[in-house]
């Protein structure tokens, strides 16, 4: 059972989840409670603003839709009648159902191409010339035209005129005449402000100024007493004023009368309406007691929580580091086997682990290189020294054996054999004593970047007639445009034609052999060479590239060692895949060629 200690690093992961969780939750529990109310007036702020974006929007689409009304009304057959005056008045009766179908116009009229009004919903309009008027000018030019909101000497409301003109299309001498619109501006207030307003679950009030600072339009809540109207009014028109053109959207907090005031100035500089939305900071801030006590009692669980979950913690990143310490201190004494440590989490912890397990696995490897090279170094002494004392030997043995052979009689039938098997033993003695050589002191590789195809297209060629004899099928399978391996072509000439050269001597009659290349991955390229002899017992692969271990009769064991030697020196590496029963498949891959930069 562990004991606790203050100076364990479990007590002080305690501690310090502790310290981390309370002093900012004190802290923060103190600055929310003092800036609530700023918090809370930013956000109704930039709610305001989203509103007054809101209502601009509105009024924007809903001009839009009543540009594109006015230009299909432009397009009616019945329009047609502006030619000849309108003498059996179609047009003023179709204006006049357009009005009573709901559209939102205060009057239609239609003038002809003189500027003189044909056609109205107004019967004391017709024959006035207004052709004059800057919409008339505009419309009878061909053009589409909008202005206002204006006052209108003999209405009571403001109005929006939106005028088109009226062409045939078989007619080609330009517009026939013009259509107007005065929209009922204060009707779209009514009800598409009043409308975004009411989705958004708000109770405020909307002031719309021009770009001149001068107030087009104004939308409330409710009913207001006419003091109260002046004085938002006043306020709107001082904010306005205050704002400077390049202030898109935001709010403003007018502290001493009380408001809050969200603002949107429009986009397109033509306008450049300036919407205000404004609440009374009374009615913004209602929330923010609610806020400051559910606060509190949110702060408390937080702490409770806290000191629990501290606890937690503590035991759950000390046990994998004590893991962690058991581990490194096993590998520091050597003491068995090493194991890898459990990783139970994806945090730094859970990394660390993975990473200790890494670091083991790669420190086996490196022992596992080490002893390779030792046994490398041995064999260089060893090889040394029977070069020196054998092959000189081994001459004379040859030589000897052949001028015996020469001498023998003919009548002796044995002689002549036992000389043949003693020349044949010298022989392999001697390939034994070149391997050993080779392998300890490998040469120089030169690298140069290198076609793989043809490298072993070469290696398959030499061994082309020795196949065909044995009635071994080989296949290529090459890559159509290889990515270039970096090495050099003659030591990797003698891989290739090892790894083939094993395969033909233990694949069996009609076995089948394929050497292919390997597409370029993870900056590697490469080639296998695969047969369907009998495999490799899975107790004797991890040896295969262990000098003088070998599974064939008669072998030195000296090839696959060499050619693992070999493509190491390249930074490269082979490998062997092999079940029994279902063949062989060796793997080397070497480091791409960079191209030219």
């Amino acid at each position: 059972m562990l004991r606790f200690s203050l100076g364990s690093l479990r007590a002080k992961l305690q501690i310090f989840s502790v310290v981390l969780v309370m002093v900012p939750g004190l802290l923060f529990a103190v600055i929310s409670l003092v800036r609530a109310r700023d918090a809370l007036e930013h956000a109704v702020g930039e709610q305001l603003g989203e509103v007054a974006h809101g209502t601009l929007e509105e009024l924007a689409l809903d001009l839009s839709e009543e540009r594109n009304n006015i230009r299909n009304w432009t397009h009616q057959d019945v329009m047609r009648d502006v030619m000849i005056g309108d003498l059996d008045k179609r047009v003023s009766r179709f204006l006049r159902s357009l009005i009573d179908d709901g559209a939102p116009y205060l009057d239609l009229l239609c003038i002809d191409r003189a500027g003189r009004v044909v056609a109205s919903t107004d019967p004391r309009a017709l024959g006035q010339v207004l052709g004059e008027r800057e919409w008339a000018r505009a419309a009878l030019g061909g053009e589409a035209f909008w202005s206002g909101p204006i006052p209108l000497s003999d209405h009571a409301s403001t109005a929006v005129e939106i005028a088109a003109p009226i062409r045939l299309p078989e007619h080609t001498g330009g517009a026939i005449g013009a259509l107007l619109g005065r929209y009922d501006w204060q009707k779209a207030l009514a009800t598409r402000i009043r409308r975004t307003l009411t989705l958004n679950g708000l109770k405020v009030d909307v002031l719309l100024f021009d770009r001149g600072g001068a107030l087009i339009g104004e939308s409330w809540h409710g009913p207001l007493d006419p003091g109260d109207q002046a004085l938002q009014r006043a306020i709107g028109a001082r904010v306005a004023q205050r704002l400077a053109p390049s202030q898109r959207r935001g709010y403003v907090t007018e502290a001493q009368a009380g408001f809050l005031v969200g603002f949107e100035r429009d986009d397109d500089p033509e306008p450049g309406w300036l919407a205000l939305v404004m609440e009374p900071l009374t009615a913004a801030f209602t929330p923010v007691r609610d806020m400051e006590r559910r606060l509190a009692v949110a702060l408390g669980v937080v702490m409770f929580g806290a000191l629990i979950v501290a606890t937690f913690l503590g035991r759950r990143m000390s046990q994998p580091l004590r893991a962690l310490t058991k581990a490194t201190q096993e590998i520091a004494h050597g003491d068995g086997e090493r194991r890898a440590v459990e990783v139970r989490s994806r945090d730094e912890i859970g990394q660390l682990a993975a990473a200790f397990n890494s670091m083991t696995a790669e420190l086996e490897r490196a022992q596992a290189d080490l002893m390779t090279a030792a046994k490398f170094a041995f064999v260089g002494e060893v090889a040394a020294g029977v070069a020196h004392e054998v092959r000189t030997p081994l001459g004379i043995l040859r030589s000897s054996a052949q001028i015996l052979g020469r001498s023998m009689p003919a009548a002796d039938p044995e002689g002549p054999e036992l000389v043949r098997m003693i020349i044949e033993e010298v022989d392999r003695l001697d390939r034994v004593v070149a391997g050993l050589l080779e392998l300890a002191r490998p040469h120089e590789p030169l690298i140069e970047p290198t076609a793989l195809a043809p490298v072993l297209a070469r290696a398959l060629d030499f061994v082309d007639r020795q196949a065909r004899e044995q009635s071994i099928s080989v296949e290529r399978a090459f890559e159509a445009e290889p990515c270039p391996a970096r090495c050099d072509p003659d030591q990797i000439y003698q891989v290739a034609l090892n790894l083939i050269v094993n395969a033909l001597q233990i694949v069996p009659a009609g076995g089948h052999i394929t050497v292919r290349t390997l597409p370029r991955e993870d900056g590697h390229v490469g080639f296998e060479v695969i047969d369907d002899g009998p495999g490799i017992p899975p107790d004797a692969r991890a040896h295969v590239f262990t000098p003088f271990f070998t599974l064939r009769k008669g072998g030195t064991g000296l090839g696959l060692a060499l050619v693992q030697r070999v493509v190491q020196a390249h930074q490269g590496t082979v490998s062997v895949d092999s079940a029994v029963g279902r063949g062989t498949t060796f793997r080397v891959e070497l480091p791409v060629a960079r191209g030219p930069r």
